[in-house]
């Protein structure tokens, strides 16, 4: 049975009220996350602690009687790393979590607007701008100045960072999701050209 306009209507309202609810929760658990993740990496007095791509390595678990296991990422803790690369690392968690913070918020920002009943107008437009960007600055940033970071880490081990592909490509969803939202930038703006369009006959 087709849905009665009335019921439609009641939806997308509960819809956009959830969308609201849940971006606002998710705003709350970026900003604990971020400032748990700097907590995390001076946890240790006199070093940094960071989650790092390692070259695949056997070893011997705790599991039974010693099951061997294949490791490629590891928890390193690692003193005398240079200035430079501690504040990339910190540079990494600000961006990466203001990045999420700000798409977050501009998506509730578009939720409350069109529970106001304005959908194809350009302020719509520029908030899914916005949140497009936002999106591709919490990625890049993040894993642009980690990278960074990470090479300082390793150099203080005397080792050389060659977990850059690994760490790139583990952070893709967040291009990937920029681009879908960059798609409906382009289709919102198409709806509001109608709309006005539409407006303009009346």
């Amino acid at each position: 049975m087709a849905r009665t306009p009335e019921l439609q209507a009641r939806r997308d309202r509960s819809d956009l009220v959830t969308g609201i609810i849940v971006g606002a929760l998710v705003i709350a658990f970026l900003l604990f996350r971020g400032a748990n993740a700097v907590a995390s990496l001076f946890a240790t007095p006199g070093a940094v602690t960071v989650d790092a791509p390692i070259p695949a390595q056997v070893i011997s678990t705790g599991l039974g009687e010693g099951a061997e296991a294949t490791i490629t990422s590891g928890t390193l803790v690692v003193a005398d790393v240079s200035t430079i690369s501690v504040v990339c690392l910190v540079l990494a968690i600000v961006l990466s979590t203001l990045g999420l913070v700000a798409a977050a918020a501009l998506g509730v920002w578009s939720c409350i607007r069109m529970l106001r009943g304005r959908v194809f107008d350009q302020v719509n437009v520029r908030l899914l701008f916005g949140l497009s960007m936002s999106l591709l600055i919490a990625w890049a940033g993040e894993y642009w100045f980690r990278n960074m970071g990470l090479n300082g880490v390793f150099a203080a081990l005397d080792d050389e960072f060659r977990g850059q592909t690994a760490l790139n490509l583990a952070g893709i969803s967040l291009a990937v999701a920029a681009v879908a939202v960059g798609v409906l930038v382009l289709v919102f703006r198409r709806g509001a050209a109608l709309q006005k369009d539409a407006e303009g006959l009346v």
